[in-house]
């Protein structure tokens, strides 16, 4: 990095450094699903997505990040965090399965309900209610 983009972002009008709130979701799979979503503190606007599942990789952890790329493009370019859960949610594959988190269809579809969950905590309690860990996600979402 050179000193003229020192200290600039690649998302145009923000900083190096994004505040963040990481969600904890059950899978399909035997891991859990680690979801984080990068914010603009001072817009409170959705701007990245991250995502790991457990210890594990291979195809589904290649398959994931190749959807939070996406996501996080069509983020940083002006798209709306709630039209990506619609359309993940619901999508389902052969290891759909009840988890303690409740029904889980896919990855794709974990990966949806971690961020509904994160959504609504957003317009219940606020961003820096998220941001400051005063508000805590149970298993079904509420707060």
């Amino acid at each position: 990095m050179s000193e003229a983009t020192a200290g600039k972002s690649e998302i145009p009008g923000t900083s190096e450094v994004l505040s963040a709130v990481r969600i904890r979701q059950s899978t399909p799979f035997e891991h859990h699903l680690h979801v984080v979503v990068a914010v603009d503190p001072k817009t409170g606007r959705e701007l990245e997505v991250f995502a790991q599942i457990g210890s594990a990789g291979g195809v589904p952890g290649g398959n994931l990040e190749a959807i939070c790329r996406v996501v996080s493009l069509y983020l940083r370019n002006g798209g709306a965090l709630a039209e990506v859960i619609e359309q993940l949610k619901g999508i389902s594959c052969h290891l759909a399965r009840s988890t303690k988190d409740g029904y889980v269809a896919s990855m794709g579809d974990a990966l949806g309900i971690a961020m509904q969950r994160y959504l609504a905590a957003k317009e219940k309690h606020g961003l820096a209610a998220l941001l400051t860990g005063e508000v805590v996600l149970d298993t079904e979402g509420e707060t």
